[in-house]
């Protein structure tokens, strides 16, 4: 479980650099509050815990950003095929990844005390599925689609969906 968890966290993070660099602030700060909303949805945050665990998050996101991003995206580009670089890049993989596995934990010990162990996984559980969606639209944005049936919606009479689609597409 710990390892799913880890795997989720690294992979949500792993994209975040990439949407912060490119859509303007306007699109930034509207999909933090659609994330904001959909957590505070889902987890089921009354007004207090939400006034402790708001602050407590920022702080976890804020220490995440602070680790050296993956060594992997600066050496995209080129091939690496000195045995002696590939090494460094893999040590300096792991060590990145140590670092943020000890902020997670640290970060989860707080949240235990500001919430019950059901709600930190449900706090887990809801950053995944709101990364999920995200790169959801933004696969559909980049291929054309955007929403289901273009700017107009889906077709009459598809009861929401698109031929062959999913189902009825549903915001964050």
């Amino acid at each position: 479980m710990p390892k799913i968890v880890l795997f989720s966290l690294l992979t949500l993070w792993s994209t975040l650099p990439a949407i912060a660099q490119g859509p303007p602030t306007d699109v930034r700060e509207r999909v933090e509050a659609a994330k904001v909303g959909f957590i505070t949805r889902e987890v089921k945050l009354s007004p207090d815990e939400a006034k402790v665990f708001w602050p407590v998050y920022e702080a976890f996101h804020a220490e995440l950003r602070s680790v050296e991003n993956d060594p992997m995206d600066r050496d995209r580009r080129e091939a690496i095929t000195d045995d002696a670089e590939a090494l460094k890049v893999l040590k300096s993989m792991e060590a990145t990844a140590e670092k943020r596995e000890a902020i997670r934990k640290k970060y989860q010990k707080k949240f235990l005390e500001i919430l019950p162990a059901h709600k930190v996984l449900a706090y887990y559980r809801a950053e995944r599925e709101f990364q999920r969606r995200l790169n959801e639209r933004l696969r559909e944005g980049r291929s054309g689609g955007g929403r289901p049936g273009g700017p107009e919606g889906p077709p009459p009479g598809s009861g929401g969906r698109r031929p062959g689609g999913p189902g009825p597409q549903r915001g964050f």
